[in-house]
């Protein structure tokens, strides 16, 4: 897509020009500057040129956007956070807004809620008519549930699939179509969990590095598996694997999910044999001592143990690097030592299958303004598939966050690897008798890592999913 990629320059201006807008300067001023400091070090910013970049580089994500004007301009969300706006905890406009307003002059209005409440609130808004337009939809807590509930609406008469934006995204939001038509408005996929490791620790016992490893495409269970056998000595305290979302992530890289939408209808893949090995993956470390024992250490994780050298591997999310150096690096360890990968692979599995967060929205029922929610939607997928975006995303990562140019890559290759392959678990949504027996640790994908073996697990679980999941079906044919 030519005509979505800029350079970070223009970017760069565009947002240097909103921050320092206070600071003067007249594009009547032949040669005018300002000074302006960022991790030390000060430069010259010629705001002439900043206001012309600013222009261009708006101006050449705009023309992605279609040429209508919105009857209504203002749109609702409904959330107990506001990702949009710039706030005083240090957050800025999105750039999605930014082309929301110079583009059709739209306004977004922030309803707020809490997250113990979220539910509860959003059906009295609903049953209120308040007109609340859309919420966030990519936890998946949600979805599907919501939909045959009544408080979600399809967005496909709002939107063109054929079309160059949607047509980026299309594929991701057909993984989500229930019945025939979409009600998850998703806009991009980002990698879920990683494996963070510290190479110092990787170097003393001789491993080959697990980057390495993934390079050259042999980064798979065995190898995982093998690294923490050769590792793990309780009495030396060397622990194996740590980190509370374990199974979900090992469990989704073999390929399949226990639940999954095909055709429009919920499925169970309880007894896919995929499935059945992840889950005896998962049961062999425990079996064999490889996964930390929490309730040693009072029912906590202990992810400083990577930066001590006294544990090998801690699956979490990107988030839990992205914060200030001082912070990440006390836990894991120095910059130059702490890495990550992907989830490992399934030996005989055909390609890396990867857990897969989702930037994602959903169409509250009689919403206000469903057109101005579709033209938003457009300028959020313009934004994440900007170029310009991209590179300010990654300077922001060295200058706040101290990563290396190698992290930054390998950020990269997730997001690509996990773009090719990206796996959902969608009974984090399924009505709650339904999600609670899947997500035990003693009847569901939990329970591998609590030491109960697979086949005992679904022989007792499957009969109780089967009929729950044929009741949502039949749910759902009310709603069509």
């Amino acid at each position: 897509m030519n005509k979505i990629k800029r350079t970070a320059a223009g970017l760069t201006a565009f947002m240097l020009t909103a921050g320092f807008a206070g600071c003067g300067g007249s594009s009547s001023a032949p040669e005018e500057t300002t000074a302006a400091t960022t991790t030390g070090v000060t430069v010259e910013i010629n705001t002439e040129t900043l206001a012309s970049e600013e222009q261009e580089t708006m101006q050449s994500v705009e023309d992605l956007l279609l040429d209508v004007e919105l009857e209504n301009k203002n749109i609702k969300w409904f959330s107990f956070y506001d990702p949009f706006h710039a706030t005083t905890s240090g957050n800025t406009k999105s750039l999605s807004l930014e082309l929301f307003e110079s583009k059709y002059g739209g306004t977004i209005e922030y309803i707020p809620t809490t997250w113990n409440s979220r539910f509860t609130d959003l059906s009295t808004n609903l049953l209120g008519g308040t007109g609340i337009d859309f919420i966030a939809g990519g936890d998946l807590d949600s979805f599907p549930k919501g939909v045959p509930n009544g408080q979600f609406d399809p967005y496909d008469q709002y939107v063109d699939f054929d079309g160059e934006l949607w047509g980026s995204v299309k594929a991701l939001n057909d993984q989500f179509k229930l019945g025939d038509s979409h009600y998850l408005m998703a806009t991009m996929a980002s990698p879920g969990e990683v494996v963070i490791y510290n190479r110092s620790t990787i170097d003393a016992l001789g491993f080959e590095d697990p980057a390495a490893l993934l390079e050259s495409g042999e980064w798979t269970w065995e190898k995982f598996k093998t690294m923490l056998t050769d590792f793990v000595d309780p009495d030396a305290e060397q622990y194996g694997l740590d980190g509370w979302f374990n199974e979900k992530p090992l469990m989704l890289s073999c390929g399949a999910a226990p639940v999954a939408l095909e055709n429009g209808k919920l499925v169970s893949n309880l007894f896919d044999e995929r499935i059945e090995k992840a889950m005896n993956f998962m049961y062999g470390l425990n079996q064999s001592g490889l996964v930390l024992d929490k309730e040693l250490f009072g029912w906590s994780e202990h992810p400083e143990f990577i930066g001590e050298g006294k544990e090998l591997f801690y699956i979490g999310g990107l988030y839990t690097i992205e914060s200030a150096p001082d912070i990440w690096t006390t836990t894991f360890g120095s910059r130059e030592n702490v890495m990550f990968v992907p989830i490992p692979k399934m030996d005989d599995a055909d390609a890396y299958y990867l857990p897969a967060g989702m930037e994602a929205f959903m169409l509250c029922k009689g919403a206000q303004n469903p057109e101005g929610v579709a033209r938003f939607m457009e300028c959020t997928i313009a934004a994440n598939l900007d170029e310009g975006a991209l590179e300010i995303a990654d300077q922001k990562r060295r200058d706040d966050f101290g990563w290396s140019d190698e992290m930054i890559e390998m950020r990269h290759k997730l997001f690509d690897m996990t773009a090719e392959h990206p796996m959902y678990s969608i009974h984090t949504g399924c009505p709650t008798d339904l999600y609670n027996i899947l997500d035990s640790g003693e009847t569901g994908i939990r329970a591998a890592f609590y030491g109960h073996d697979w086949p005992s697990v679904r022989e007792s679980l499957s009969e109780a999913a089967d009929v729950m999941i044929e009741e949502f079906n039949a749910s759902l044919e009310a709603v069509e």
